[in-house]
């Protein structure tokens, strides 16, 4: 098993390698109008992708969070209606 994940992560960095070594052109973004970058295009790729990849972990980890909370308030509105037990060790 060890074996076959070394053999995936080489062939995903030699697939990205590639990719890197044939986006290497020159592209201009521009933001609004008001500013322009200019970067190889798998840098520009590379930039949106760790952006998105952020912004999704961002809003899982508030989700994540929110549930966490509502369990926690239905916990203790048991706990007031004698449902669940006062020790929280009891629970399986």
């Amino acid at each position: 098993m060890r074996i076959f994940k070394i053999i995936i992560r080489v062939i995903v960095f030699i697939f990205l390698l590639v990719l890197a070594i044939n986006n290497m052109q020159i592209v201009e973004f521009n933001f609004l109008g008001v500013y322009t970058l200019k970067l190889p295009l798998i840098i520009t790729l590379a930039i949106f992708a760790i952006s998105g990849i952020f912004i999704g972990s961002l809003i899982g980890l508030i989700s994540n969070l929110s549930l966490k909370k509502q369990i926690s308030n239905l916990k203790k509105q048991l706990k007031k209606q004698n449902i669940l037990p006062q020790n929280e060790d009891e629970i399986i």
